[in-house]
C-alpha cells in the first residue's frame, strides 16, 4: 500500500486502486465494445450512447461481481494488506451492482424489436428466448441485491455471522442466472464465430466466461475442503 492510501480511512471505497480497478474494467470494456461494435463491426456510431454503451456496462458489471468472489481467492494481489482486500472486495460488489442496475435501465429504454428484433415473435412480444433472457435477469438482479445491501456497515451485526454470510453467498446465485440470462440471449451467436466481427467473441459470451469462473472456483475450494 502507498502512503496516499494509509492516510485514508480505513472503509473508503474511492482510493487509488479501487480507481485502477475501475479504469481498468470499465475502461477496456467500453474500448473492447468500440473495437468489436463500431471499429470493425458495422454498428454506427450514434448508438454508442445507450445501445453499445449499455453493451460495455453489462460485462464490466459481471467482472466486477465475478472479481469481488475472487479477489482472496485466486486473486491474491493484497494478501499482504488484509484491509485493503477488504476495501476492494466490497468496491468490486458494490460497483458490480451499480453496473447491473444500470444496464437493467439502459435496456429497457432499447428492449424493442427495432434493436433485438430476434427476441421477439410477428406481432411484438417477446418469444421464449426473450422472455427467458429477460426474466432470468430481472431475478439475478435481485438476487444481487442481498450482498449488496448487506455490505453496509451495520449490517454484520444486526444479521449475525452466519446469516450475513448466507446473504453474501445470494451473488453465486445471481452469476448462475447471469449465466442463463446470456445463454438464452447469446448462445445461438456464441456457436458461430466466422460471423463475429473481426472473429472478436461477443461480450455475452465473455461476460458468460467472467460468471462462470468464480462458481468453478467455488467449487473446487468445497471439493479440495471436503477431502480433507
Amino acid at each position: 500500500m502507498n502512503d496516499e492510501e494509509s492516510n485514508l480511512p480505513a472503509n473508503r471505497l474511492l482510493q487509488p486502486t479501487t480507481a485502477k480497478w475501475f479504469a481498468v474494467v470499465f475502461g477496456g470494456s467500453v474500448l473492447y465494445a468500440i473495437v468489436r461494435y463500431h471499429l470493425v463491426g458495422d454498428v454506427e456510431w450514434r448508438h454508442f450512447p445507450v445501445f453499445i454503451l449499455n453493451k460495455a456496462t453489462s460485462l464490466a458489471a459481471v467482472i466486477f461481481v465475478a472479481a469481488s468472489y475472487l479477489v482472496g481467492k485466486t486473486i491474491r494481489w493484497y494478501d499482504d494488506d488484509k484491509r485493503l482486500r477488504l476495501v476492494v472486495i466490497k468496491f468490486c460488489g458494490l460497483m458490480g451492482f451499480s453496473l447491473a442496475a444500470i444496464h437493467a435501465v439502459l435496456s429497457l429504454t432499447i428492449w424493442t424489436p427495432a434493436y433485438f428484433a430476434k427476441y421477439f415473435d410477428d406481432v411484438g412480444r417477446l418469444n421464449l428466448q426473450g422472455g427467458l433472457g429477460m426474466t432470468a435477469g430481472v431475478v439475478a438482479l435481485f438476487f444481487l441485491s442481498s450482498p449488496a445491501i448487506t455490505t453496509l456497515p451495520m449490517m454484520p451485526k444486526a444479521l449475525g455471522g452466519k446469516r450475513w454470510k448466507r446473504a453474501q453467498r445470494m451473488g453465486y446465485l445471481s452469476l448462475v442466472l447471469v449465466a442463463v440470462h446470456l445463454v438464452a440471449l447469446g448462445f445461438k451467436g456464441w456457436l458461430k464465430p466466422e460471423a463475429w466481427p473481426g472473429w472478436l467473441p461477443s461480450i455475452s459470451l465473455l461476460a458468460f466466461v467472467a460468471a462462470v469462473i468464480p462458481l468453478v472456483v467455488r467449487r473446487k475450494l468445497i471439493y479440495e475442503r471436503q477431502k480433507r
